[in-house]
């Protein structure tokens, strides 16, 4: 199971070769439009920036989230991982909605430890 829409740009799926394990992910390409906010606090704006955001937004948002989900970013990707498909699926929508709105992103920045963002 790929789900490409519900969460665009994000791809949350279910690990072929592991069932039950699910992912969210965010591409290097689908990152390029949020450079300039995560410049705005002196940011990088690829996987591990990502992973700052989603921490951040766990933390602020839905801090019943934290035990439920893990990250493994790199540099061009930012991915969560973990068993419970509904908490990726959550996760997604605070993300997109971060990927969609500057404002959004912004204030998750702005709440973000800064060592989630290295």
């Amino acid at each position: 199971m790929t789900d490409r829409e519900t969460f665009a740009p994000l791809v949350f799926f279910e690990y072929d070769h592991k069932p039950g394990h699910y992912c969210l992910m965010l591409s290097d390409s689908n990152m390029l439009s949020a450079e300039p906010v995560f410049a705005e606090f002196g940011y990088d704006g690829g996987g591990y920036g990502w992973a700052g955001v989603a921490r951040s937004a766990v933390a602020t948002q839905e801090s019943g989230l934290a035990e439920r989900i893990n990250f493994d970013p790199e540099a061009g990707m930012f991915v969560a991982y973990g068993e419970d498909a509904e908490a990726l699926r959550r996760l997604g929508t605070l993300l997109q909605t971060a990927l969609q709105d500057p404002s959004a992103l912004r204030k998750l920045i702005a709440a973000g430890d800064p060592e989630w963002f290295d």
